[in-house]
């Protein structure tokens, strides 16, 4: 009896030192666009196990890429005097003045997956390298097609400087290859629905298409949908972005390759570069960091799950 009031004295003594910890730590917000979508959601999971694991409280919110949202936020997140924000952001450019004010309010801010155009506001911008990706599952979709046919191209969302570099890379490859005719290229937003949509009318307009190279996974699972809906198993389909969706469509061979994000990767860097800063006052070296993306086929496939690369 003496032996477990001891187990439980030591236990419950444990518990409240560990609360103590975080509350003399502080508070991370983790500020991202959606927790409805599987790629955002990833990027706050990795955040918070990562700031839980240091010891500090997390307010995990999303702004839903309204740019007025994510500055009342940040309003909020000043006025609670937080500890640190891990942001990605709404907007490249206008959310310059919000992260600005926290940096004035002593608040640091770390941006993941999407940049802003200035340095030295946010302490270090961490992005996944969307040059790298395009270039190795354009490699892929040059290979399947055999280096000739036609094929279209449904970008992700040219509003974002992500996707444009994505479909910059994909040009770097296939423009290369004489025998690669580009049909079609249009602008899917980023959304299974427009991927369906657009794939629908590509396939009236050029029955003979090929292939489809797609600037993110939503997109790719649209086009699918739309290929399987018209009886099409033929067409080659690649993607970037690395969802469990995706791993299952790569599985079944609908998806013949993506490139997994590593969302939850960037997101735990993040918060690392935050707690040293904030603990011992230590910069990142490097304002802009770039985190590979990692190419999936069959043969990996089994190894991805939320966005994260068990190897």
């Amino acid at each position: 009896m003496k032996k477990r009031l001891l187990l439980l004295a030591v236990a419950t003594a444990c518990s409240f030192s560990q609360a103590a910890f975080a509350a003399e730590k502080g508070t991370i917000m983790i500020l991202v666009n959606s927790l409805d979508n599987p790629y955002y959601a990833s990027e706050a999971k990795g955040a918070s196990l990562k700031a839980q694991e240091l010891g500090y409280k997390t307010s995990v919110l999303s702004h839903g890429e309204d740019v007025k949202k994510q500055s009342e936020l940040i309003d909020a997140a000043i006025g609670k005097k937080v500890q640190g924000i891990v942001l990605d952001n709404a907007d490249s450019t206008a959310s310059v003045a919000a992260i600005k004010k926290a940096k004035a309010a002593g608040i640091p801010v770390v941006l993941i997956n999407r940049e802003i155009p200035v340095d030295d506001v946010a302490l270090v911008q961490i992005t996944h390298n969307n040059f790298q990706a395009g270039s190795d599952v354009a490699n892929v979709f040059v290979e399947k097609m055999g280096e000739k046919g036609s094929y279209a191209e449904l970008t992700c969302n040219l509003a974002d400087n992500n996707c444009v570099t994505r479909s910059k890379s994909f040009h770097q490859v296939l423009d290369q290859y004489s025998e690669m005719k580009s049909v079609a290229r249009q602008d899917a937003k980023g959304t299974l629905i427009d991927g369906k949509r657009i794939m629908d009318s590509i396939l009236q307009a050029h029955p003979d298409v090929k292939g489809v190279i797609c600037g993110n996974g939503p997109v790719a699972l649209g086009a699918i949908a739309a290929l399987k809906a018209a009886g099409r198993n033929d067409v080659i389909v690649v993607g970037i972005d690395g969802s469990n969706d995706e791993r299952d469509a790569v599985k079944a061979g609908t998806l013949k390759s993506t490139v997994m994000l590593q969302a939850q990767a960037i997101a735990a860097q993040g918060v690392t570069d935050l707690d040293n800063f904030i603990q011992k006052g230590i910069k990142p070296e490097k304002q802009r960091v770039m985190f590979r993306g990692i190419l999936i086929d069959q043969d990996n496939a089994s190894k991805v799950q939320d966005f994260n690369f068990k190897s």
